[in-house]
């Protein structure tokens, strides 16, 4: 046995036994403490395999400590709930579970280690909380990230089992989210999120984000990627939120009120005037009675009349910082109002207004989920340019390996119910585009065996490897067989047959590896 074996049998019953320790003082069901101490071998079993097929995925440290911290300290109890109880009717419709995060409770309609790894981070999710200029987006972005890294969380449960991949697209809660958590995970590195929802200081969060995917892929992407986000997520939001959609619906009312006003200029000239000489009336005002200590006395008597015991004025000077006060609201507003005078200002508050309607757009049209899937395809076709920047960018022999596991874990996520990205038609064309360009890179970095001299041969084959679910591409053999009229590629899990490619046109004499013999696609380095 290998010191890394050694080491793995040794974290693994360190782990468990920690579990066991924090189990100890949980006043839990024994089917409970069993279904956690499960939960656990499984994770323990299937992480190596998920951390080889997904690339970019937490520490295995980070990842089960995390679990252990939620279920010691967010976990009063856990209840697998039999169907009929009273519990039950806490459920919403169609859901297995109920958390009830004020009593720390988990409720669990039947026993299921990947149910139960989710309502563990449901019960610890944290509300990212944005800044007021933020105001549309806060709380639809706050569930879309939270939801996304829940199911990312579950993922090495759900879709390995120490065996085999398979992704179970039923036991997704929500496609959509899930798509849009990957790329970001993708496009901006799974530590750079979770240092983004998990710290305790007080960020701009999107400021944060904007400046790294500028950095990594400019501002037009960036643009782009982010507020087609903001779309989805504001309509995935109210989908399920009455309360938020109400709130959004009001909010988009006053924005359209506000470009009414900024669209008709002589009204707003005219407001503009009307709102400048009362302001200066007021300020009038108060500079008189500042200036004149009998009306500063008047003042202060007949403010304190209509004021509460406890909310009078307690002096002269108190007033006159309150009048101070209100002599500097009342040149804010002037200054405000002259801003408008500004053709520069003018036309950046307009295409604010503009652009924050437009990202209501859809709260109360027909045509959310239509809508929501254009978007959607939008955002996948900016994700694959971004992907392409990855590769022109990578010099290394390891980057380019890594990017054709990551191409292919994105051709298999499920972007609806039954299509994976690598079937949808409105992305054929930009994946083609995206998987020659990789493979050309591999090629020039001597990561792939040559196939054939032939480029479309070689890409033909190679762009299938990339849509199986062999989980170590290292593993992946190519044998060649030439039938009367056809090349046929046979592709292998090590020694196991996987799958048969025939290829109509090709040139017997370009082909470079040997027929009948099976041949690491991956060379040795």
């Amino acid at each position: 046995m290998n010191t890394e074996k050694l080491f793995s049998k040794f974290n693994s019953r360190d782990y468990n036994n920690q579990l066991e320790k924090i189990l100890e003082n949980k006043d839990f069901s024994v089917d409970v403490k069993n279904l956690l101490l499960s939960m656990l071998y499984k994770i323990e079993n299937a992480y190596e395999d998920y951390r080889t097929v997904k690339r970019i995925v937490d520490d295995k440290k980070i990842y089960i400590e995390d679990i252990l911290r939620i279920i010691k300290e967010k976990c009063e109890k856990i209840i697998i709930v039999e169907d009929g109880k009273d519990e039950v009717q806490e459920f919403e419709k169609g859901s297995k579970f109920f958390v009830n995060k004020l009593e720390n409770t988990i409720y669990l309609m039947y026993p299921n280690e990947s149910l139960l790894l989710y309502t563990l981070y449901k019960i610890d999710d944290k509300q990212i909380f944005l800044d007021e200029k933020y105001n549309l987006i806060r709380n639809a972005l706050s569930e879309l990230i939270n939801t996304g890294e829940n199911i990312n969380n579950i993922e090495v449960l759900r879709d390995f089992n120490g065996w085999n991949w398979n992704t179970l697209n039923k036991e997704i809660p929500e496609i959509t989210t899930n798509l849009i958590y990957q790329n970001l995970i993708y496009l901006l590195g799974i530590d750079f999120i979770k240092n983004l929802v998990h710290t305790e200081e007080v960020i701009d969060y999107i400021k944060l984000t904007e400046d790294k995917l500028i950095k990594d892929y400019g501002k037009d992407y960036t643009n782009k990627i982010l507020n087609l986000i903001y779309k989805i997520s504001i309509i995935i939001c109210i989908q399920k939120n009455e309360v938020e959609k109400k709130r959004l619906l009001d909010e988009k009312e006053i924005l359209q009120k506000e470009l009414e006003r900024l669209q008709d200029k002589t009204l707003l000239l005219n407001e503009i005037s009307t709102i400048k000489k009362q302001a200066l009336n007021k300020i009038n005002d108060i500079d008189k009675i500042l200036n004149d200590k009998k009306l500063l006395e008047e003042e202060y008597n007949k403010r304190n009349e209509k004021r509460a015991m406890y909310n009078k004025i307690f002096s002269i000077s108190h007033l006159t910082e309150i009048l101070n006060k209100e002599r500097k609201k009342e040149l804010q507003t002037i200054e405000e109002n002259n801003k408008f005078l500004d053709p520069k200002y003018y036309i950046q508050t307009k295409d604010n207004l503009e652009k924050q309607l437009e990202l209501l757009e859809d709260i109360d049209g027909t045509k959310q989920e239509k809508n929501k899937f254009k978007y959607l395809v939008k955002l996948q076709k900016a994700f694959i340019k971004c992907f392409e920047m990855k590769i022109e960018k990578a010099k290394e022999k390891e980057e380019i390996v890594n990017l054709l596991y990551m191409l292919r874990y994105y051709n298999l996520i499920y972007i609806t119910e039954t299509e994976q990205i690598k079937d949808l038609k409105q992305l054929k064309e930009e994946l083609e585009t995206l998987e020659k360009l990789l493979i050309k890179k591999a090629y020039d970095l001597k990561v792939l065996n040559i196939i054939t001299n032939e480029e479309n041969t070689n890409n033909e084959i190679i762009m299938n490897i990339l849509k199986t679910k062999i989980i170590s591409l290292e593993n992946v053999g190519v044998e060649l067989k030439q039938n009367e009229e056809s090349l046929r590629a046979n592709i292998y899990d090590g020694d196991v047959f996987e799958k048969s490619i025939n290829i109509s046109t090709f040139d017997k004499k370009k082909i470079v590896m040997k027929f009948g013999k099976l041949t690491r696609i991956f060379k040795n380095n």
